[in-house]
């Protein structure tokens, strides 16, 4: 937005900025009465006082445009130890302060959650979690941690401790086992990304917030939804790239760093003297699509300043039909979002393509049909009493009879096309967490519950 003033004349309606307007670009941009300090994109910089100014503003902004935030709201901060975690609690505290134009209303939670599933050892993992704890306690916020292996015990068992307190790591080989079991880094990266945002809800929920903070910046953001156009998910892209992705009803996840340069971040850090705990690799080895989308959006911001902002931007203008009648059994139970498999009244799709295309260009064997005629069944089977989930080759010692099949069919029903590959060269049935496993079979009980009772309904 441009505003007048009497350093510009008019030449037939042009506005045409006097010659030293052109050449100086050694003033700050925004006061054009001090020396630039901090030099971003352009040719132009801001100085010390009116680039803090700006940050702050932009913080504020991005929470009170979306008028998401109430008084009172109870948010949790997901807080890895890195720098964009670090500056968000930072920008947190200083909007909570005394000396604040106007504070932040709201109340936080920090939780710090160990997804450090085999680089690091169990004294490394000890070392990060104290030097995290004490910074959380330097800036005064009460956190806890968690495991990420904790996303395969339900709800209600969930092992949540105080951030200075030892962490378990309940269920920890299983989970080596079920990335173990996964053919790429591709899938595995998207699979962790999945399981830690499905535990980010969880532990939500049951520390009763209904905000979470993350801390993606505006690189962040663009090369996720590079990565997601790769792996399928370019529906989903509206809910990557937005403020707030309500995927969950009663929970939302909201980016409040979204419109922060990495560059900002940088400077933001260096002034205020902030040191990240978790130092982050600007080249990291291109062993997966996410890894590669990364690499390939950092190298081409450095070249061309615009890549960023016209990939996060674009996407975030790209929005699916609303549904208003959408149900909670039409979202995939692993990335809770719409299912996009399904197909009706043989209309025509990617899905519909893809389908005919793998029929046509591969030898298509029956296998179902060919174990049914040989009275095997390729199925799990869960105890409806205990909910443990046991498979053929795993001996059972279930004391109920009955039991419910799960077959494999039953499983893709509820995965959306990219979930779906992500198990494509696994066996599925022993691969999904058993919480996922349990979930489809709720599912599938309350499908057979309407068709059942859909004849007395008026």
């Amino acid at each position: 937005m441009c505003s007048v003033n009497d350093d510009c004349t008019f030449e037939n309606d042009n506005e045409v900025a006097k010659d030293k307007d052109l050449v100086d670009t050694t003033l700050c941009r925004k006061c054009k009465c001090y020396n630039v300090d901090i030099l971003l994109n352009g040719p132009s910089g801001y100085c010390t006082t009116c680039f803090l100014i700006v940050t702050s503003h932009k913080f504020r902004a991005a929470l009170g445009k979306s008028k998401i935030i109430r008084h009172g709201d109870l948010v949790l901060v997901d807080h890895s130890g890195d720098l964009n975690s670090t500056v968000l609690l930072h920008l947190i505290k200083d909007g909570m302060s005394k000396s604040a134009h106007k504070k932040l209303i709201f109340k936080i939670i920090v939780l710090y959650i160990d997804d450090s599933i085999i680089e690091k050892t169990n004294e490394e993992k000890d070392l990060l979690q104290h030097k995290i704890a004490e910074e959380i306690k330097g800036f005064g916020f009460n956190g806890y941690v968690v495991s990420l292996s904790q996303v395969l015990n339900k709800e209600d068992t969930l092992d949540i401790k105080p951030i200075d307190e030892k962490l378990s790591h309940e269920n920890k080989d299983q989970l080596y086992k079920i990335l173990a079991s996964l053919s790429d880094n591709t899938s595995k990266t998207d699979l962790i990304y999945q399981l830690r945002r499905k535990l980010l809800l969880l532990v939500a929920e049951k520390l009763k917030c209904n905000k979470i903070f993350v801390v993606d910046s505006a690189a962040d953001i663009a090369a996720k939804v590079l990565g997601d156009v790769c792996l399928g998910r370019g529906a989903q892209l509206s809910m990557q790239a937005s403020f707030c992705d309500a995927r969950c009803a009663d929970i939302m996840i909201l980016k409040p760093l979204r419109d922060f340069t990495k560059q900002e971040l940088v400077c933001y850090s260096k002034y205020h003297k902030i040191s990240s705990i978790k130092s982050v690799e600007s080249n990291i080895q291109a062993t997966s699509i996410q890894a590669l989308a990364r690499n390939f959006t950092t190298e081409l911001e450095s070249q061309f300043s615009g890549t960023v902002s016209t990939i996060f931007r674009t996407a975030d203008k790209i929005s699916l039909k609303s549904n208003i009648q959408q149900r909670i059994e039409d979202n995939c139970v692993l990335c809770d979002a719409k299912l996009d498999c399904a197909l009706f009244n043989n209309e025509i799709s990617a899905m519909r393509a893809i389908k005919i295309s793998k029929l046509v260009s591969s030898e298509y064997v029956n296998t179902n049909s060919n174990n049914e005629e040989n009275g095997d069944s390729n199925c799990l089977e869960s105890c409806s009493d205990n909910k443990k989930y046991c498979n053929n080759s795993i001996e059972c010692n279930c004391e109920n009879n009955i039991k419910q099949q799960i077959t494999m069919e039953d499983v893709l029903r509820y995965l959306c096309y990219s979930c779906r590959r992500i198990f494509q060269n696994s066996e599925i049935l022993c691969t999904l967490p058993p919480p996922l496993l349990f979930t489809i079979q709720q599912r599938i009980a309350l499908n057979s519950m309407r068709e059942k009772i859909s004849d007395f309904l008026l």
